[in-house]
């Protein structure tokens, strides 16, 4: 497979020149020497991605300790919401499970979960009868004008086929004064192993973008968006706050 050949960087858009980072389900892993992102060529399509999880058909269930997930995050909403989130609009823009969004509604807060794969959200509204979720990306959400106070993001910018699109969605989501708290692989992090092929997140083309603390800063700053936190992590992802300028 031959490398495909970018002129700008996808995510912090200065001039791409990549680097061989190995090679995964077929596709090449490349990174941007400047930032240090790293994404899969050829680049995975939406239609790609949806082949795909209509050839193996998915059948969604719980996570192991899916109880303590939902505990744990319920203490990081709270942390973002420096302690009150009652009464506060939440949005979780990749609410898979549904976990975040019951943790949010369990906060008094006005939560509401979108994601882009239906069978998530059949899932959720099983599970959960009580909670807010629709089938939806984050720029159909943005479309209607609606905005969150605090804007939830794991794991999302991996699964991206326009992350510009969807950095500027997420700014047009978030409410003056709001919070918007991710949690993504970080490409570039110190203990990535040394064969990035090797790490088990990645996995595309149901993961394909491994974006590094300095490219998703510069993303962010195009659209109006800057990192006020960053909290510690061992393992190599990022979990940052982020705010408008």
């Amino acid at each position: 497979m031959s490398e495909t050949q970018h002129e700008k960087c996808r995510i912090c858009n200065g001039a791409f020149s990549a680097l061989s980072m190995g090679e995964k389900n077929g596709y090449r892993l490349i990174a941007c020497r400047s930032c240090g992102s790293v994404m899969a060529d050829p680049w995975p399509t939406r239609e790609d991605v949806e082949k795909l999880y209509a050839d193996i058909q998915p059948e969604i269930t719980h996570q192991p300790k899916f109880e303590i997930i939902i505990a744990n995050t319920k203490k990081t909403i709270t942390k973002v919401c420096n302690g009150k989130p009652e009464g506060t609009t939440f949005l979780d823009v990749g609410c898979r499970q549904g976990y975040a969004v019951n943790a949010a509604q369990s906060l008094d807060m006005k939560a509401k979960g979108i994601d882009s794969f239906d069978f998530f959200i059949r899932f959720s509204k099983e599970k959960y009868p009580s909670l807010d979720t629709d089938c939806m990306t984050a720029m159909d959400y943005a479309a209607t004008g609606q905005q969150a106070d605090v804007i939830y993001a794991s794991e999302t910018f991996c699964e991206q086929n326009d992350p510009d699109a969807y950095t500027a969605a997420l700014a047009k989501i978030l409410a003056p004064g709001g919070f918007l708290y991710i949690e993504e692989p970080n490409g570039n992090a110190f203990n990535v192993p040394a064969k990035f092929a090797n790490w088990g997140f990645v996995d595309p083309p149901l993961n394909f973008l491994y974006v590094s603390k300095t490219g998703i800063e510069k993303m962010l700053a195009r659209h109006g968006l800057k990192i006020t936190r960053s909290y510690f992590t061992w393992s190599p992802f990022m979990r940052l706050l982020v705010t408008k300028k």
